[in-house]
């Protein structure tokens, strides 16, 4: 296994489970010696994990991934390097957070109407205590019995074949642009979160960009327009045919790879801390990002 990961969350992403500390703790049993905390549209996790991560042994690249929309398409956008003092990354989570909740609102309601289910969004976000309400409201859908014959979930019910994670999953499959489950978030523009990033003193790479942009030229010409820095082509999320495309979109372009978990612990429990797909030796990926941090 290669000794670094370059994507993971603590308890500051809105779907993530564990401390800075016992996200270094995780990675020191692994024997990682090079890791990046990457949590939502947050920084507020990066200085703790920094200074644990050097007593340890541990270095940790400042990071975060940020939601973005690109014509259209929720996209998100690994920053690297930056400078997490920067106003705008500091008050990104706060911005956001609201955003997220009235698109919650939207999102219930649309799936109230599709499917006759019944959903109550305010008792969803006081249970969620401060995380996101998307993930207990489909855990709750998918293993309730009443549920379970409607032919939308027959993949992510447990046992399914999209069931890990299944709140993930259907959010990438079924609820995307095009689809009638779709509610639009005005998010960041991509464009604008590359040029934010740049701006920071960071490198800006697409997060597991699997079936977003996967066989859509027009749409990743757009992100080469943008200036994005890197791709993240080893991914949890990445069949073999996906790794080869980015892998070779990313040679052709002269762009970073980047290799990333996408750890959050019990939201995500299929991911270990370390392990993305890459079942060869990665110095060469790595070292080429660490000089690109350094330029």
């Amino acid at each position: 296994m290669n000794s670094f990961d370059l994507h993971m969350h603590s308890m500051y992403s809105g779907d993530g489970q564990f401390s800075p500390k016992e996200l270094i703790d995780i990675a020191d049993k692994k024997g990682l010696k090079i890791i990046s905390l990457t949590d939502h549209d947050a920084v507020k996790g990066v200085k703790e994990i920094t200074e644990l991560g050097k007593e340890k042994g541990i270095r940790v690249i400042p990071g975060i991934e940020c939601s973005t929309i690109l014509e259209g398409n929720d996209v998100h956008l690994l920053g690297y390097g930056i400078d997490i003092e920067n106003s705008y990354f500091v008050n990104l989570a706060d911005r956001l957070n609201k955003l997220m909740y009235d698109a919650f609102y939207l999102r219930v309601e649309k799936i109230q109407n599709k499917y006759g289910i019944e959903l109550d969004a305010d008792e969803l976000i006081e249970a969620s205590h401060g995380k996101n309400p998307w993930f207990l409201m489909w855990t709750r859908i998918f293993n309730d019995p009443r549920y379970q014959g409607i032919e939308d979930f027959k993949d992510y019910i447990p046992g399914g074949k999209r069931s890990d994670p299944a709140p993930v999953n259907f959010f990438w499959d079924k609820c995307q642009a095009g689809s009638d489950l779709y509610v639009y978030v005005e998010n960041p523009s991509f464009e604008d979160s590359v040029k934010k990033i740049h701006e920071a003193g960071g490198i800006a790479v697409v997060a597991h960009p699997f079936k977003t942009f996967y066989h859509k030229k027009d749409l990743l010409q757009k992100a080469l327009d943008a200036g994005i820095d890197g791709v993240e082509v080893f991914s949890n999320y990445h069949a073999p045919e996906h790794i080869e495309y980015y892998e070779e979109f990313a040679k052709k372009h002269n762009l970073l790879i980047t290799c990333g978990s996408d750890f959050h612990g019990e939201k995500k429990p299929s991911i270990e801390m370390g392990s993305y797909g890459l079942e060869k030796d990665g110095s060469e990926y790595i070292n080429r990002f660490l000089k690109a941090l350094e330029e």
